[in-house]
């Protein structure tokens, strides 16, 4: 029985901690596209807003947090 406790906790533990960060690749995505873009320096705030709302809700908030990366893809020319 504590093993079974024991192995539930580490597994949730880890599962938690591999969880943390899961925008990461999307934030250094937008910094990459934000520094190799030819548009507007407006449009570059924008991106560069909704980049740091990426970054701020990223674990509070991932629905907000997922918008935002989309739109900042769609002012990109990304999508």
């Amino acid at each position: 029985m504590k093993n079974v406790f024991f192995t539930t906790v580490v597994a949730l533990f880890i599962s938690s901690v591999s969880y943390a960060g899961c925008m990461k690749s999307e934030i250094k995505q937008l910094d990459t596209k934000l520094n190799d873009s030819n548009i507007s320096k407006e449009k570059k705030a924008e991106v560069s807003k909704l980049r740091d709302i990426v970054a701020k809700n990223e674990h509070s908030d991932s629905e907000l947090a997922f918008q935002s990366y989309e739109k900042a893809l769609r002012i990109l020319g990304e999508i």
